[in-house]
């Protein structure tokens, strides 16, 4: 059964329809008068989701055999073949296990500082809907153990949930709307979930289904009288989609230094987040991330063509996998992810971020040599030459990339 799935090629597969609803996004927007993307958030956001998609490069074969291993040895029903039944449980089992799943996310703190990273961004757009952790699938497996055991085939399920994701991320949008017919859950009721108001701070978690959240007293309507501010109490600190997923987890640790008590130590990590221990005052949040328009052009237009040469790499590897080792595969993998990292410093004005990114293209030099020397011609012919180019433009423009402002996030 699950030589037949593929999450990895499958999301690698999306990332161009991604793209294409984003451009669409924007020009709905251009069209009302709406400015709904910023450039380096727009780009953070996106590397946030390449770097999980390239991560489930290896962890999506392995929680797809826990999920048949679930089946074959766990299962209590088992249904015709032609029957709608476990087709319709798959959806909305699959969706109230994504609803448990994102409660967790803001009720326990160790959870939070993972899931916190999908609402670090102050904007609401597709983008932001790309803008996933990258170690949630490390535990949001376990709200979904029900499905195998109720016959549900690991088919039905990626259906399901692919579907939900998709539906999910069409959320994210201040220009889209359609009627809920209280069944749905629709974008103007998802700006809701990304508000840092009181009054919305952990309402409406459902993905497809608002359901849930009217039976379990978590849905609530805008209140014209208070609009929603988006992001997060620490405020959105980086452009660096792997920097980003540390943040809250570097303010759980600096918390739990200040903490006197042994049990408060641990009380730290399952909280509520934000919980604080008796006279101990939250960490600094440190400075913002810098506006757009504070970052010189020269770096936006090299950090946009580095991104978009890194997409290209990650679908040629994440669509072809099986025809890389493994120990290609990892270095692939590790490429993707430094490269979000390098990228997103240049963005901050991090320092030695120029020397960094052009560690970052030597090392991509030498995997697409191992690429050639694997019998991968064409891949690394391309990606060499590209990479070739951009060391070239970036030691030229050496002086003019350097910037004297040093980071401002921490």
């Amino acid at each position: 059964m699950l030589e037949d799935l593929d999450t990895n090629a499958y999301y690698a597969f999306g990332i161009p329809l991604y793209v294409a609803l984003m451009v669409f996004e924007h020009w709905l927007a251009r069209r009302r008068g709406l400015v709904v993307y910023r450039f380096a958030d727009t780009l953070g956001n996106f590397c946030a989701g390449l770097g999980e998609v390239t991560i489930g490069l290896f962890l999506g074969p392995v929680l797809l055999w826990l999920y048949d291993f679930g089946y074959r040895h766990l299962r209590l029903l088992t249904w015709p073949s032609t029957s709608l039944v476990p087709w319709v449980l798959a959806f909305f089992i699959a969706d109230f296990g994504y609803w448990m799943y994102h409660r967790a996310g803001h009720r326990i703190s160790v959870l939070w500082a993972v899931h916190g990273v999908h609402h670090q961004s102050e904007e609401l757009n597709f983008s932001v809907g790309t803008r996933h952790p990258w170690f949630s699938d490390s535990y949001a497996f376990l709200f979904y153990i029900p499905l195998p055991m109720l016959g549900i085939t690991s088919v039905q399920f990626f259906v399901a949930i692919s579907a939900i994701s998709l539906y999910a991320l069409l959320l994210h949008s201040k220009v889209l709307r359609w009627p809920s017919l209280f069944i749905f859950t629709t974008p103007q009721t998802h700006i809701v979930h990304h508000a840092i108001n009181p009054r919305y701070i952990g309402k409406n978690l459902g993905a497809m289904f608002t359901l849930w959240d009217r039976l379990f007293g978590t849905h609530v309507e805008v209140e014209p009288t208070e609009p929603p501010r988006l992001g997060t109490r620490a405020g959105y600190r980086s452009h660096d989609a792997a920097f980003s997923q540390w943040l809250h987890f570097r303010d759980l640790l600096e918390v739990q230094r200040r903490a006197t008590r042994w049990q408060d130590k641990l009380l730290v990590w399952v909280k509520r987040p934000g919980w604080l221990p008796p006279g101990v005052t939250p960490p600094a949040p440190g400075p913002k991330a810098r506006a757009t328009l504070e970052i010189p052009p020269l770096t936006r237009h090299y950090a946009a063509c580095q991104v978009a040469i890194t997409i290209v790499f990650a679908m040629a590897v994440l669509w072809f996998r099986q025809r890389y080792p493994l120990g290609l595969q990892v270095a692939a993998a590790l490429v993707v992810l430094w490269s979000t990292w390098s990228i997103g410093g240049l963005l901050d004005a991090r320092k030695r971020a120029q020397q960094h990114e052009l560690g970052r293209l030597l090392g991509a030099l030498l995997l697409s040599l191992w690429l050639g020397a694997s019998g991968h011609v064409r891949l690394s012919l391309l990606m060499g030459a590209l990479w070739s180019l951009s060391l070239a433009w970036a030691l030229a423009k050496s002086t003019e990339l350097r910037e004297e402002q040093p980071y401002r996030g921490s």
